[in-house]
């Protein structure tokens, strides 16, 4: 029998800088976001990430990018634990919903 696995739909590849400030940024919000349901969340992306994530070496055999695979679910959800990483950090002096073409 065969069996049919699904595949993600969000996919993206990182060098290996940036896939290392993914990771501490995961393991930053694990420590410091308010609820644990998002701490969860956090905690659960990284092992996603570490797990399923395909690394791809350069000439000299070091791994240099990495393609990463994520279902819609788990992309929203790091965007939003990407975009709250900033509150501190980022002033937003502007309401850019007012700019929206649907009101």
């Amino acid at each position: 029998m065969i069996e049919h696995y699904k595949k993600p739909s969000v996919k993206f590849i990182v060098n290996k800088g940036n896939f290392n400030k993914l990771m501490a940024l995961l393991a930053f919000q694990e420590e410091n976001i308010v609820t644990e349901e998002w701490k969860e969340k956090a905690k659960n992306l990284q092992d996603l990430l570490l797990r399923y994530s395909i690394p791809q070496k350069d000439e000299e055999g070091e791994i240099s990018i990495i393609d990463i695979g994520l279902f819609q679910k788990e992309a929203a959800e790091l965007i939003v634990l990407l975009l709250s990483a900033f509150d501190n950090v980022l002033k937003v002096d502007e309401d850019y919903t007012r700019k929206m073409k649907r009101q």
